[in-house]
């Protein structure tokens, strides 16, 4: 949904109107909210007073082939706090590989159960998307990729 969001300012000449871009895709404000600040915490994206903008990182990436975005949104991915707290976890656990609860426990700390397993799961679908870290879902273990 983010890549999405992006492609969709560049086509509107890279700034848009929230509103009516909620409009436009037919979207609750609570429903492309989470979509417009992941792309804010990945810095693609600038918002002003109610106008989104792209921010030349998400030019670029944008205009990147596959594997060119895999490696941006690796790097940025890096940068997160919780991203980088994970694979933290991952590395110095002994044969760098992590169950699954140990990291949702983890979330838990700060949130709760359900918002810990949504983050879970984000973690795993953008983190194998930039080809950071596998998860094999058999055995509900985290390891790098």
């Amino acid at each position: 949904m983010v890549l999405g969001l992006l492609e969709m300012l560049d086509d509107a000449r890279g700034r848009a109107d929230i509103f009516r871009l909620a409009r436009d895709l037919s979207m609750e404000l609570d429903d492309i909210g989470p979509v417009i600040e992941a792309a804010k915490i990945l810095g693609f994206i600038d918002t002003v007073r109610g106008d989104i903008t792209l921010t030349p990182l998400a030019a670029r990436l944008l205009e990147a082939d596959i594997n060119i975005r895999k490696s941006i949104l690796a790097e940025r991915l890096k940068g997160i706090g919780v991203f980088r707290d994970v694979l933290r976890m991952i590395r110095v656990h002994r044969n760098r590989r992590i169950r699954r609860q140990q990291v949702v426990d983890f979330l838990a700390k700060n949130m709760s159960d359900e918002e810990a397993n949504a983050l879970f799961q984000t973690l795993v679908d953008w983190g194998r998307f930039a080809e950071i870290i596998d998860y094999d879902v058999n055995g509900e273990i985290l390891s790098m990729a």
